[in-house]
């Protein structure tokens, strides 16, 4: 019998995408800022603050959003230090703090109040000054979704709650808080599209499309890490595996059949877009510009948070480079990490 540990493969899922590499030249100067205004909350003990600091959440964002200004960059790194804080708390009691705080970025914090509120004022307040009304709107909108999901997968993981497929990808478009960071693409991106327009079933199709792809690569490159903590319940893979009834390497490889038709249905909406096919209107010079901008930045998106998932610590550690040219992902050396995960289990 092998004494070789269990892997598995991940797929290239991105080896037909038209986009590549491309990073904010702002990232060095707004991390740095960044991470000491989030440092100066103390959100972390020291050992969990240099813990999170290597996930380097403003890579995420000058690799997502690289036309970025170098103000519009600083306030998106401060909303994904926002995102992970939010993310690495008790969710259920804080949620609706950072909400009021959106909606009352002028407001004082009530004494006593945990910092995640504080955190989320300051930073909706500077995102905010310069942002279109109809950009502002779309991120309250986005944001309250988010944290309503939040809540939910806060209940489903501490109840074990295993959910079939198509629930999960439902549940899990609002939780993994594109919403909110696309509405930033706008800002950065320094659009300005009205509601009419994005919510266009073409728009609106290329956004579903975009979250979908983003869902599937960020729980196909989390699982080791949730399976070795033992929070792998709500991840796509063991959903594919409980529904399907079939391996890790087999979940993998069922997402990533699926995550191709995404990439196809993507890029078909986004010729007939571009090129005003199949009853996609022009609005104009001008907006139809602001138009490519947009869907141009979405693409851009797929690309960098692919690129995130390896270059940052999160999920692979200081192996993430060599995991990107193998693809081999090692589990530890148990047998059970091969068989389906079952709730009951």
């Amino acid at each position: 019998m092998s004494s070789n540990p269990p892997f598995y493969i991940l797929p290239d899922m991105l080896r037909s995408w038209p986009w590549k590499y491309s990073i904010c030249e702002y990232y060095k100067e707004c991390q740095v800022e960044s991470v000491a205004w989030l440092e100066a909350f103390q959100p972390f003990s020291k050992r969990g603050q240099i813990a999170f600091n290597k996930c380097d959440f403003s890579l995420i964002s000058a690799l997502c959003y690289p036309k970025s200004s170098k103000e519009d960059l600083r306030s998106i790194c401060d909303l994904m230090y926002t995102f992970f804080v939010l993310d690495e708390d008790e969710v259920a009691v804080l949620c609706e703090a950072t909400m009021d705080a959106i909606l009352h970025p002028d407001k004082p914090r009530p004494a006593g109040e945990n910092k995640i509120g504080e955190i989320t004022r300051q930073f909706w307040k500077r995102a905010s000054a310069n942002a279109p009304q109809s950009t502002k709107e779309r991120f309250i909108k986005g944001w309250r979704a988010y944290l309503d999901a939040v809540v939910v997968q806060a209940e489903r993981r501490d109840d074990a709650y295993i959910c079939d497929i198509e629930e999960y990808m439902v549940s899990r478009r609002d939780n993994i808080g594109t919403d909110p960071s696309f509405a930033f693409l706008e800002l950065s991106l320094q659009v300005d599209i009205p509601h009419e327009i994005m919510e266009h079933p073409f728009i609106a199709g290329i956004q579903r499309d975009t979250t979908d792809m983003i869902i599937l690569a960020n729980d196909m490159y989390s699982f080791k890490k949730e399976f070795l903590d033992d929070d792998a319940d709500y991840n796509a893979v063991t959903v594919v595996m409980n529904n399907t009834d079939c391996s890790i390497q087999e979940a993998i490889d069922w997402i990533s059949r699926r995550h191709d038709d995404i990439v196809e249905n993507c890029l078909r909406l986004r010729d007939d877009v571009l090129n005003k096919r199949n009853g996609f209107p022009s609005y104009g010079e001008s907006m139809d510009r602001q138009i490519a901008l947009y869907v141009d930045g979405l693409g851009q998106w797929i690309r960098g948070h692919d690129d995130w998932n390896f270059a940052s610590g999160r999920y692979f550690g200081d192996q993430g480079l060599k995991i990107k040219q193998s693809r081999r992902v090692v589990l530890a050396p148990s047998s059970s990490l091969l068989k389906p995960v079952h709730a009951t289990d």
